[in-house]
């Protein structure tokens, strides 16, 4: 038998498993722990020294060599049909992080994080109308509250007397959102069809390839990544980029895309507090307060799904003995 008719094999054998009650507490973790190691991207990419195109050429191409190496060794390399249903989503990431990467240069990081706040005002309605998820209550006060939370709190943040707010930072700040919320919607569909591996390694090398082409256009200096630059570059790949990512790609057959749009509104709580602790930014009263709403309102999401995928799969465990 195939590669290929083994991973659609085990891929429809799993499907009823992955998206039950018990794989959807898992992934509210899995998106969780993205949000950590996210948190220190910006610390990352403030440490290499980099412009934009440059620093997400290297980051994308290294997390290619790593994703090659992985899928060689486990034996997962994607198949054709993989690298069909995947590519344009690495496409998308690709974008995405050039954009948000080239916005930091324009904007200040406050800005760009209240732009990327706006991820559930754009998700929620898309998730609902076109996938079929349902909204509640509890999601939509929760997604008022945390997009609030983090409004305040970039605006909260003490000045670094950085200017540089300008119309092209708001157009590549507004390409980076777009892009993030078409590639966290598609993500799902596809990932029910590829696995995370087979995904992670297409999503990188399509992801990179996007980039290249970026950087070719507009003649960027791939030289300006040198000497302790690596490092950085390096860890950006492998911690934000593979981890952080990589747990989301596996959550994304297990949580609802409502729920992980608005759990990754924790990053820029932590973004903050990563720049705090290693690069010196302060934090005011009203930010830290701020980060803590956003904490609770996205911890009372997260334990409402958690003890709802709980009753859920005691549900089903009564219905099997009734049947049995």
């Amino acid at each position: 038998m195939s590669q290929s008719t083994d991973t659609s094999a085990g891929i429809h054998r799993d499907a009823h498993r992955l998206e039950g009650p018990g794989g959807r507490g898992l992934g509210i973790v899995a998106v969780l722990m993205a949000n950590v190691f996210w948190s220190f991207g910006g610390v990352l990419g403030k440490s290499a020294g980099a412009s934009g195109e440059v620093l997400s050429f290297w980051r994308m191409w290294v997390a290619t060599a790593v994703m090659v190496v992985i899928g060689v060794a486990t034996r997962r390399m994607p198949t054709w049909p993989d690298i069909r249903r995947a590519a344009p989503l690495g496409a998308l990431f690709g974008l995405n992080i050039c954009a948000f990467f080239i916005t930091l240069e324009y904007l200040s990081i406050a800005v760009a994080l209240i732009v990327g706040a706006l991820t559930p005002v754009v998700a929620l309605p898309i998730a609902a109308r076109f996938m079929g998820e349902q909204l509640n209550a509890v999601k939509i006060g929760c997604a008022i509250v945390a997009v609030g939370g983090v409004v305040v709190a970039v605006l909260a943040a003490p000045s670094t007397g950085s200017g540089g707010n300008t119309a092209i930072g708001y157009a590549w700040a507004v390409g980076s959102l777009l892009a993030w919320v078409a590639y966290l919607l598609l993500s799902k569909r596809v990932r029910q069809q590829v696995e995370t591996v087979q995904f992670m390694c297409v999503m990188s090398g399509a992801g990179a390839l996007t980039v290249s082409v970026i950087v070719i256009a507009v003649g960027a200096d791939l030289g300006e990544v040198s000497g302790t630059d690596w490092w950085w570059v390096v860890l950006l790949a492998i911690g934000p980029g593979i981890i952080g990512h990589g747990l989301v790609a596996w959550a994304h057959p297990r949580v609802d895309s409502s729920v992980s749009s608005l759990l990754i509104q924790a990053e820029p709580v932590g973004a903050s507090i990563a720049a705090w602790m290693f690069l010196g930014e302060q934090v005011s009263l009203v930010q830290g307060l701020a980060m803590l709403v956003v904490l609770v309102a996205l911890g009372s999401l997260a334990s409402r799904e958690a003890r709802e995928a709980r009753e859920a799969r005691e549900a089903n465990l009564a219905l099997d003995e009734a049947l049995s």
